[in-house]
């Protein structure tokens, strides 16, 4: 098989989608040292939107993350090549992502502690349901909410990594208020994950 065919093969690992889904894992420590070198910031009214801060470095890395994320899913629809390992991949990544992300913006003081333990408990309650309901022969398919969640996570996460000013607003408190809506989302898409698998498990013994 050529590089070409594999690009484009719902059998090969390496199709383009996976390769985009591999390249965000990458990007994570990229954004783990730029925000570990990210610290002091000058007060909001005296802050200037295009300045250089590592944490801004750190939100363009997410940027790039959610463009790979949306482009990984739209090619493996496009091409008909959505492959287990894609299906595996993908939602482990955003994960470790939101992970990684949160944790390093609760040590800049920049989060709610609260927030954080809601959202990665979900996160990680929804990974052990899946695993199950994978062992069980039970497919759970991610919904739109699921979807628009991982979105708002993202987003949340690049204007609290950007800080300071944008275009006059407070970035900090746009993506407090995003994450919120994320979490609302969160709660939302993981009743459905759950209420599937019961349902899924009902029609089973039926």
């Amino acid at each position: 098989m050529t590089w070409s065919q594999r690009l484009k093969s719902s059998k090969s690992v390496l199709n383009l989608p996976n390769l985009l889904t591999l390249f965000r894992l990458l990007l994570v420590p990229v954004m783990a040292v730029f925000l570990e070198y990210d610290g002091d910031q000058p007060p909001f009214e005296k802050d200037w939107m295009f300045r250089y801060s590592p944490g801004r470095m750190a939100s363009l890395v997410v940027a790039i993350a959610g463009i790979t994320d949306l482009l990984d899913g739209y090619i493996a629809r496009k091409w008909k090549i959505e492959s287990l390992f894609g299906k595996f991949l993908d939602p482990v990544v955003d994960k470790v992502f939101l992970l990684v992300g949160l944790i390093l913006l609760m040590k800049l003081d920049r989060v709610n502690p609260y927030l954080v333990i809601i959202l990665l408990s979900r996160e990680f309650l929804i990974t052990a349901l899946r695993a199950v309901a994978m062992g069980e022969g039970i497919v759970i398919a991610a919904g739109q909410s699921g979807k628009f969640k991982t979105i708002f996570q993202m987003a949340g996460l690049g204007f609290l990594m950007w800080y300071g000013n944008v275009f006059g607003y407070s970035a900090v408190k746009i993506g407090s208020a995003i994450l919120w809506v994320a979490l609302f989302l969160s709660l939302y898409s993981g009743y459905y994950y759950l209420s599937d698998f019961f349902t899924a498990k009902h029609l089973q013994k039926g």
